[in-house]
C-alpha cells in the first residue's frame, strides 16, 4: 500500500480532494518542521459522525463502480489511506458535525505490535492535543487530517527541515495547478486555500485572462450517455506575455512540453501536456493546450489510476480527440510560423525576409524587392550592386537557424528592434528625406511603404506620417 507511488505533492492533492467532496469552502495546510515535524490537513467541510468516519477510515470502504455525486473527486475509497500511509506512520483523522466529535487512528508501529489491523480510538484527551484541533474546535463542522511520523519523506531528506519546506513549496506549486478553477471560481465553487496561513493563487494554464488568447467554441463529445465537453485555448505569441505569463504558462518546465491535452475531472486537472501520442509535440504547437471536462461516471473507461494522476481515453473518444486535436491546433502554428499574422497565402505585406522552399530542406533569403534594400542601391555602380549582393548571400547563409531554434525551445523571448514604433517613423522619416528623385507623392509613399515589413506596423498611423513627410518637406523646401 505504501508503495503505491505518490510524491508528497498527489498525496496532499488526493486529502484536499476529499474536502471538497465534503463541500468545503476553506482549506488550510499546516506544517511543522521541528521538533516534532507534522503536515496537517483542515477543512470546513460537512464533516463526519461516529460511523461515516470509520466507513472513511476503512480500505477500500466503498465500491469504484457506485454511483455518486457530480462533485465527488473519490473512486476507489483507497485516497485518505494509500495517500496519507504513503507519507507518514500515523495517520489521525479528527471531524467534527454539529455537536458530534470523532478521533481515529491508523498507528503503523501499533498494528505490527498487535499484528491485526487495529484502528486507535481516541478519547477527547488524545483529540484535544492533535495538532491543529484548536482551530477545528471554532467551526461549526469540518475534518482535520494529521500525518505525524513522516518517515518516507524525511528519509528522503536525511531530517533535513530545509528539505520538509522545499517539499512544502512544490507541493503548494502543484497544488496552485491542479485545483486551479476551484481557486478562480472558474466553473466549480470557489475556495480557498493556503499553506500555513499564506494563501494560494490560482495557476491558470490557459492565460484566460489575457486579452490575446485565443479560445475556440466547446465541442461537445457524447459518449455512453455522458458528455465530455472539449475547447481549445490559442496562447499568446511568447514574445506578447508578460514574465509572469510566460512563468504561468510553462506548467511542465517549458512551453513546448506543456502543450497538449489538460484532462479535468469535476474541475480538478488530472493529467496535462500530452497528447496521447495521437499526435507528436512540436515547437509550432507549443502555443496550443486543450482543456477536456470529464465526468466522473466516465472514471472507469479513462483507466484512472488511484493517485487520480494518470488516465487514458477509451478508443471511441481517442479517435474524436485526433480530429479535434488537429483542427484545434492550427491557430497556434499560424501563431508560431507568422507570428499573429495572416497565414503566407493570404499575407499582402511584403517582408524583408523570404521562406525558400527547396525539395527537401528550407532557408531564409532577403528580399531583394524590398524598398529599404531598392532605395538603397539606389545611384550605386554595377560593381557595387554586386559587391552588396555578395554581402547579402554571406549574411544569407550565415543566418542562425540552429541557434534561434534552441533558444526558442528554451522559450527565451527574442527582443527585436524594429517592434520599437519610435524607431520606424525615424526610419520611414530617413528614407523620405534621402530619396534623390521624387517618383510619388508623400501620400503614395507611405502607402506603399505600409504594405511592407516592418512598416506595417504603422498602418494605423498613415494621416500622421502624411502630415510629419509633409512638414519635413516644408522645412527642406525652406531650408534651400
Amino acid at each position: 500500500m505504501r508503495a503505491v507511488g505518490y510524491s508528497l505533492r498527489t498525496a496532499l492533492a488526493d486529502i484536499v480532494d476529499n474536502s471538497l467532496a465534503a463541500r468545503a469552502r476553506a482549506i488550510e495546510i499546516l506544517f511543522e518542521s521541528g521538533p516534532t515535524p507534522y503536515i496537517a490537513v483542515l477543512d470546513d467541510g460537512e464533516g463526519m459522525d461516529a460511523r461515516a468516519a470509520r466507513e472513511a477510515m476503512q480500505l477500500a470502504g466503498r465500491s469504484s463502480l457506485s454511483d455518486r455525486d457530480s462533485s465527488d473527486l473519490g473512486r476507489f475509497g483507497l485516497g485518505l489511506k494509500t495517500a496519507s500511509l504513503s507519507q507518514c506512520r500515523q495517520l489521525t483523522v479528527v471531524s467534527k458535525q454539529s455537536s458530534t466529535l470523532v478521533g481515529l487512528e491508523w498507528d503503523l508501529d501499533h498494528i505490527a505490535q498487535a499484528n491485526e489491523w487495529s484502528l486507535n480510538v481516541l478519547d477527547l484527551d488524545e483529540i484535544e492535543v492533535v495538532p491543529g484541533f484548536a482551530r477545528l474546535a471554532e467551526q461549526e463542522s469540518g475534518t482535520l487530517v494529521v500525518w505525524r511520523r513522516l518517515d518516507r519523506l524525511l528519509e528522503a531528506g536525511g531530517d533535513s527541515a530545509d528539505h520538509l519546506d522545499a517539499a512544502m513549496v512544490d507541493a503548494r506549486d502543484h497544488l496552485s495547478l491542479v485545483f486551479h478553477r476551484f481557486l478562480s471560481g472558474d466553473d466549480a465553487p470557489r475556495v480557498a486555500l493556503s499553506v500555513n496561513e499564506v494563501s494560494i493563487d490560482p495557476v491558470d494554464p490557459f492565460l484566460t485572462k489575457s486579452r490575446r488568447t485565443q479560445a475556440s467554441r466547446k465541442e461537445d463529445i457524447a459518449y455512453q450517455g455522458a458528455a465530455i465537453e472539449v475547447r481549445a485555448f490559442t496562447l499568446p505569441f511568447i514574445n506578447k506575455m508578460t514574465r509572469r505569463e510566460r512563468e504561468l504558462a510553462a506548467v511542465a518546465g517549458a512551453l513546448r512540453d506543456s502543450q497538449g491535452f489538460y484532462i479535468y475531472r469535476g474541475a480538478r486537472l488530472v493529467i496535462w501536456g500530452t497528447w496521447f501520442r495521437l499526435m507528436p509535440k512540436s515547437e509550432s504547437g507549443k502555443l496550443t493546450r486543450v482543456r477536456v471536462d470529464i465526468p466522473n461516471s466516465l472514471d472507469h473507461l479513462w483507466s484512472l489510476d488511484i493517485k487520480k494522476s494518470s488516465a487514458v481515453p477509451p478508443a471511441a473518444v481517442r479517435a474524436r480527440l485526433r480530429e479535434l486535436a488537429t483542427t484545434m491546433a492550427e491557430p497556434g502554428r499560424k501563431a508560431i510560423s507568422f507570428r499573429g499574422r495572416k497565414a503566407a497565402e493570404e499575407d499582402a505585406v511584403i517582408r524583408p525576409w523570404e521562406l525558400v522552399l527547396d525539395r527537401d530542406s528550407f532557408r531564409y533569403g532577403i528580399n531583394r524587392n524590398h524598398p529599404m534594400l531598392g532605395g538603397f542601391v539606389d545611384g550605386l555602380e554595377p560593381y557595387q550592386v554586386a559587391q552588396f549582393d555578395a554581402v547579402l548571400r554571406v549574411l544569407e547563409g550565415t543566418f542562425p537557424v540552429q541557434d534561434l531554434h534552441n533558444r526558442m525551445s528554451n522559450d527565451q523571448v527574442s527582443s527585436q528592434a524594429t517592434e520599437d514604433l519610435a524607431e520606424l517613423r525615424a526610419a520611414l522619416q530617413s528614407m523620405w528625406a534621402s530619396t534623390a528623385v521624387r517618383r510619388e507623392t508623400v501620400e503614395g509613399f507611405v502607402e506603399r511603404m505600409v504594405g511592407h515589413e516592418p512598416f506595417d506596423l504603422l498602418r494605423g498611423e498613415q494621416q500622421s506620417l502624411i502630415s510629419a513627410l509633409q512638414e519635413q518637406e516644408a522645412e527642406r523646401a525652406t531650408a534651400r
